[in-house]
């Protein structure tokens, strides 16, 4: 049997729990919170990689997504595997992916290194425009594109092929440099 003594002592040290438990804690250490920006100063990566430029009027004009990024912090240049990159133009949407990109700092170059695929739709006609290629350099603001590879353009049925080329996607426009040739659909 236990004394009332001690059974005293227990009750108290149930409650004293019991108390210390219901009240909030203050401590000196703030709550951890997610941070509401990325620190750029480190080293990081992100799976997932899913970014939007808007326009003026708050539309998206350039999305980019990919499984990873990467950047590093002292060249502030950032790597991505697998780009997937949707520019918004008037009536028509491009579609490009490639193997890996570069991103400069500014983040007005994008370098498409490896097999690049290009798909031009346009939303009114559905008429489209592939162009296939390997290492292109896309610059941003003036949304044009360039290369010196072995370009193969096809369009309703129709195959250009020639060695480089200069793409202008705001005048809808390309230019292609070398040794080109025509192959063109008879009906």
């Amino acid at each position: 049997m236990i004394k009332r003594k001690t059974r005293h002592g227990i009750i108290f040290l149930a409650a004293l729990s019991i108390i210390t438990w219901l009240l909030p804690k203050h401590s000196s250490d703030p709550v951890s919170k997610p941070p509401l920006r990325l620190d750029t100063r480190l080293n990081y990566a992100l799976w997932d990689f899913d970014s939007e430029l808007l326009d003026k009027q708050g539309n998206i004009s350039l999305r980019i997504s990919a499984p990873l990024l990467r950047k590093v912090a002292q060249s502030e240049v950032a790597t991505i595997k697998s780009p997937r990159i949707q520019i918004k133009q008037d009536d028509q949407q491009w579609h490009i992916t490639a193997e890996s990109a570069i991103i400069t700092a500014d983040r007005e170059y994008v370098s498409l290194i490896g097999d690049v695929n290009m798909l031009r739709l346009n939303d009114i006609s559905g008429e489209t425009l592939k162009i296939i290629t390997r290492d292109v350099m896309l610059r941003v603001s003036p949304r044009t594109a360039s290369t010196e590879s072995l370009v193969t353009i096809v369009q309703f049925g129709d195959r250009l092929d020639a060695l480089g080329m200069n793409l202008d996607i705001i005048n809808d426009s390309f230019e292609l440099l070398n040794d080109v040739q025509a192959h063109y659909d008879i009906p």
